[in-house]
């Protein structure tokens, strides 16, 4: 089971790591092509704003799972390294407990928002769901490491004389 999770651990590193790569390889060559076309007016890009928002709401949101994952998007050491390790553990389990109703909201008020929205885009005329459901998923993976920081630091995976810096330890 373990070996499994590991697994799934690694492929969410790896579509994160990759998505924010290609996102923003995406966000250049479409900048790119605008300044080519407007420079050499022989062909537009009609509808490359809707995509540059697509990308830009993946980017966003993957980049914010990879260092949610990680442990680095809410991690304040200065006061952790300030206190004895019985209160930095219990700040720990109150900070984690916070990020997992953040990683929550999103998860249910995006799906929610995505849901519900029922939007195309006006050049492309492709589903919004697909930029709103960025929202949702990602905020669904952000409460999965939660739980699982949570879980672990429950169990007293935690070192003594240093504050663990990452989500799983």
């Amino acid at each position: 089971m373990i070996a499994v999770l590991k697994a799934a651990d690694r492929a969410v590193a790896f579509v994160c790591r990759w998505g924010v790569t290609g996102a923003l390889v995406g966000l250049f060559l479409l900048l790119l092509a605008g300044v080519v076309t407007r420079s050499v007016p022989v062909v537009s890009i009609t509808g490359s704003d809707e995509i540059v928002e697509l990308l830009f709401a993946w980017l966003t949101f993957l980049g914010a799972v990879a260092l949610w994952r990680e442990g680095a998007l809410y991690n304040v050491t200065l006061v952790l390294v300030s206190v004895p390790p019985k209160v930095r553990h219990a700040i720990e389990v109150f900070i984690k407990f916070l990020m997992l109703m953040v990683a929550l909201v999103f998860l249910l008020k995006g799906y929610e928002f995505m849901a519900g929205s029922g939007e195309t885009t006006p050049f492309l005329r492709f589903d919004k769901a697909w930029w709103y459901a960025s929202v949702p998923v990602c905020g669904g993976l952000m409460s999965v490491y939660s739980i699982a920081g949570l879980v672990l630091t429950f169990r007293g995976r935690f070192d003594e004389t240093e504050p663990s810096g990452g989500l799983l330890g």
